[in-house]
């Protein structure tokens, strides 16, 4: 069973975290000697341990699929959704290529045509999920009467 404290608290003007009132002079001194707040992302950080922090999540590194510098902790973010050499499926053929050239294959893939069976028309494979939901599977002649 969790005890209910009345105690007062106090904020701490170095790491802004809330102390017991009788506990923030002891507790400030200790937090002014030994933390520090990252300039990069603002955490509180060990002193002894500010470069290995650093290191870790916000020094620069290469992006190894196009060389762009990115800080080490939004890395693996860049390589699944920003980096422009990333391999990406084309959701007509689901050819892999880099999401560079993304655009401009899929303008002509999805010019391509299926026949559809059900209304006998030629379909671009860019309309098809459209072409799939209205076709009622009648053959319309396209061809104008002959009178």
């Amino acid at each position: 069973m969790a005890m209910v404290s009345d105690e007062a608290t106090s904020f701490c003007s170095h790491c802004v975290r809330a102390v017991p009132s009788a506990n923030i002079d002891l507790h400030y001194a200790h937090c002014v000697r030994n933390l520090e707040r990252c300039k990069m992302c603002g955490d509180m950080v060990p002193r002894k341990h500010a470069e290995e922090h650093y290191l870790s999540r916000h020094a620069p590194v290469a992006c190894s699929l196009c060389s762009e510098t990115v800080e080490r902790e939004t890395l693996d973010v860049h390589r699944g959704e920003n980096c422009l050499q990333r391999i990406v499926t084309c959701e007509y053929c689901e050819f892999p290529l880099p999401a560079i050239d993304l655009f401009e294959h899929q303008e002509v893939c999805g010019n391509r045509t299926e026949y559809c069976h059900l209304c006998r028309r030629y379909i671009r494979l860019r309309d098809r999920c459209v072409h799939e939901t209205s076709c009622n599977g009648v053959f319309e002649n396209t061809a104008g009467s002959s009178r």
